[in-house]
C-alpha cells in the first residue's frame, strides 16, 4: 500500500481527508512519501468509516493541526483537555472549561459511529484519561489529534476498547 503525507504525517492510502482539502507534506514523512506529495480528496476513494459529514468539525481539526509539535498552553503536564478547550473556544465552541479529560464525556452528544472531528475520550490505568479529535477510525484502531500526545500536540493511534466515549459536539 502506498504511504501519502498529509500535513507531518504519513498516511496510508484509507487516511483520514477533511472535505475540500489539499495537503502538500512540509515535513519529512515520517511511513514513507515525500516534501512533494500532495494528496486531495478527488483523488482517492474514502471508507466510509472515515466519515465526514456529519462529524463534530473539520474546522477543528484545522486549527489543532496548526499547533502539530508544540505545546501551546505552556502547562507541563495534564493539558490535553486545556488544548480541547482552547481549540473548542477557536472553533466557536464552549469547551468544558475543565482540566479534566473525562470531561469531555458529556459534552455534546454520544455517539457510538466516530467521524473525523468528533471527541474520543480515552481512559487509562489508574482513572486518568485522555482526549482528542478523532481523525479516523481503522483495524480497530481511532486516531486522534491531541494535546500532550508525547508533551506535544500529534497524532496517535489508540485501541478502540480504550475508548470510553465518543461524542459529537454540538454548534
Amino acid at each position: 500500500m502506498r504511504s501519502l503525507c498529509i500535513g507531518a504525517v504519513a498516511l496510508a492510502a484509507t487516511a483520514v481527508f477533511l472535505p475540500g482539502h489539499s495537503r502538500a507534506c512540509e515535513f519529512p514523512c515520517k511511513w514513507g512519501g515525500s516534501a512533494s506529495s500532495t494528496v486531495t480528496q478527488a483523488s482517492m476513494s474514502v471508507p466510509a468509516s472515515f466519515g465526514g459529514a456529519g462529524g463534530g468539525s473539520s474546522r477543528a481539526i484545522d486549527i489543532a493541526r496548526g499547533y502539530l509539535g508544540t505545546n501551546p498552553t505552556g502547562r507541563g503536564r495534564l493539558w490535553c483537555a486545556h488544548f480541547m478547550n482552547m481549540v473548542e473556544k477557536k472553533a466557536g465552541r464552549s469547551g468544558t472549561g475543565s482540566g479534566m479529560a473525562r470531561s469531555y464525556a458529556s459534552y455534546g452528544r454520544r455517539v457510538s459511529d466516530p467521524r473525523p472531528g468528533d471527541i474520543a475520550v480515552v481512559g487509562r490505568k489508574g482513572g486518568g484519561g485522555h482526549v482528542g479529535y478523532v481523525m479516523g477510525v481503522e483495524g480497530g484502531k481511532v486516531t486522534l489529534i491531541s494535546g500532550n500526545y508525547n508533551r506535544k500536540v500529534g497524532i496517535g493511534k489508540y485501541s478502540m476498547s480504550s475508548v470510553v466515549a465518543f461524542v459529537r459536539p454540538q454548534g
